[in-house]
């Protein structure tokens, strides 16, 4: 597990840390780099850096589209390992989650890759498409285990009892708690469903939980944020503000604001 994540999650402040999902290298590289620089310096807890790929079927098409723009680019997951360095010797306190698709990993291959992750600086790693029961996923497991590093599981809405429970017993750093059934960037949550999920979390485990999928405002995350979890993954919104803002010259800076607004509401 990694000792950074768990610092971050002990903390008191802030009291509901917020985790900052960028497409990694877009629009490229520098100002990938530069925009989340601002967004650590304000205020974001983890940064949740997406690896791209051509199976983005998660995302929902902002993200969708964020990926295609890098592959088209020359993007590459050795290009975001490197991304993550430069990351992590710009600040030596965030968290930084690599998230993406097993296929990757699995060309990489999963121990080469999880040597290099641990060298950049990474914390943890989150692999959408890989269930506990596939065998890739538990050789990565295993490897991040031995690496110091977490492992994040996604729990969904239609996780049954003894799925969750399951997945909380392999579950390292925090649990990534799905507010909706489908892809992200599409529905909004809904806060009762929320609330009754986190509740039913937490009797089972003490390990954090960060909620995610279908927060789009600041206001959004004020209200799951009152369910008790203690963390909200925003992606979507900030994927989609950097595409609505993709030439403007003070991009990284605005983001920064976009972030703290963030930030100052789950104070």
């Amino acid at each position: 597990m990694s000792e950074r994540l768990k610092k971050i999650f002990e903390s008191k402040s802030p009291k509901t840390k917020l985790v900052a999902y960028f497409v990694g290298c877009y629009p490229d590289y520098k100002s990938s780099l530069e925009t989340i620089k601002q967004a650590i310096d304000n205020g974001a807890s983890v940064i949740e850096v997406g690896y791209c790929t051509s199976e983005a079927s998660a995302e929902g098409p902002i993200i969708k589209e964020a990926h295609d723009h890098v592959l088209a680019n020359g993007g590459s997951l050795k290009e975001t390992i490197k991304l993550v360095k430069d990351i992590r010797n710009y600040n030596s306190k965030v968290g930084i989650l690599l998230m993406g698709y097993i296929a990757n990993l699995y060309k990489y291959p999963i121990n080469k890759f999880v040597k290099d992750i641990k060298d950049s600086g990474t914390d943890a790693c989150l692999v959408v498409d890989a269930p506990h029961e596939l065998k890739e996923e538990n050789q990565l497991r295993d490897q991040l285990n031995k690496h110091g590093l977490s492992l994040i599981k996604l729990v969904a809405p239609t996780t049954d009892d003894k799925r969750l429970q399951d997945i909380i017993n392999i579950s390292t750093g925090f649990i990534y708690q799905v507010n909706v059934a489908g892809v992200t960037g599409v529905k909004n949550a809904k806060d009762e469903d929320v609330n009754n999920f986190v509740k039913r979390i937490k009797k089972l485990t003490d390990t954090p939980i960060c909620s995610g999928f279908g927060i789009k405002s600041p206001e959004d995350a004020k209200k799951i944020a009152n369910s008790g979890c203690d963390g909200i993954v925003i992606g979507s919104a900030f994927v989609k503000y950097i595409q609505d803002n993709i030439n403007d010259k003070n991009l990284p800076q605005k983001i920064g604001t976009y972030v703290k607004s963030f930030v100052d509401i789950l104070k």
